[in-house]
């Protein structure tokens, strides 16, 4: 029954699967204190899992911006001074009730997005070409993001095979000093967007080619087509997440 319903959520509509991104998404910007944050959270979580997407490794990710959440979770302290003070040092406000909600709610915020966006991984790239299309999105920009969701991996490999070429070179970036770091990323980038621009040079000659934006419409050989999980799916979301926002706004 679990494997039956994986694949039902894997093959929905994905225009579904945009409107649940969205509601996810929604709910996670408004909301602002870690409670409801969290139970977002947890339902982003069970979704992955219904999706059969591995998120292990996402939350495993997330322990390099340790060191930010704690700088902002002093900053929030010192600064802003609301909440109940835990840690102070003089007149200083080092650690607040306050800062500590905060810093979690970007923690929980991002794990959320990052989270409700690994649902667009389970469906071709091109199917939401389609889906945008049929949202009534003109063409051109449906197609800026397919051609995103397809050179983005590329664009990250080339800045990885140039950061070993410098460090097969000899340079360890982890003893190089903060002023030449930045040096050091000049020669990241700098082959970088040389490339980038070289394929887009490439890629706008081939769509020359094949005669793009010459006929007004185009078809397509795959249609989308909405069934009965897709609707139950689009009106829950959305409804569930209308009433939510409404019950907010009033208290």
């Amino acid at each position: 029954m679990g494997v039956k319903l994986a694949v039902k959520m894997i093959n929905l509509d994905p225009r579904a699967k945009i409107v649940i991104v969205l509601c996810l998404s929604t709910l996670a910007v408004f909301f602002n204190t870690p409670g409801l944050l969290l139970i977002v959270l947890i339902i982003t979580l069970l979704l992955l899992q219904i999706f059969q997407v591995k998120y292990i490794s996402l939350i495993y990710k997330f322990r390099r911006l340790l060191p930010v959440l704690f700088v902002l979770l002093f900053i929030q302290s010192a600064f802003t001074g609301h909440g109940q003070v835990l840690v102070a040092f003089g007149d200083v406000h080092i650690l607040t009730t306050g800062g500590v909600s905060s810093a979690s709610c970007v923690l929980l915020r991002m794990l959320i997005l990052f989270g409700s966006a690994m649902i667009i991984a389970t469906s071709n790239s091109r199917d939401y070409v389609l889906a945008l299309v049929e949202l009534k999105i003109p063409y051109e920009i449906a197609f800026m993001v397919l051609i995103a969701l397809r050179f983005l991996p590329v664009f990250v490999q080339e800045a990885k095979d140039t950061l070993i070429a410098i460090q097969l070179r000899g340079v360890d970036m982890q003893k190089v000093a903060w002023g030449k770091k930045i040096k050091v990323f000049t020669y990241i980038f700098s082959p970088l967007v040389s490339n980038v621009l070289l394929k887009a040079n490439q890629l706008a000659i081939s769509m020359e080619a094949r005669g793009f934006r010459l006929y007004p419409r185009r078809t397509y050989l795959r249609v989308l087509k909405y069934n009965s999980l897709d609707y139950l799916i689009t009106i829950l979301s959305l409804s569930i997440t209308l009433v939510v926002l409404t019950l907010s706004i009033i208290r």
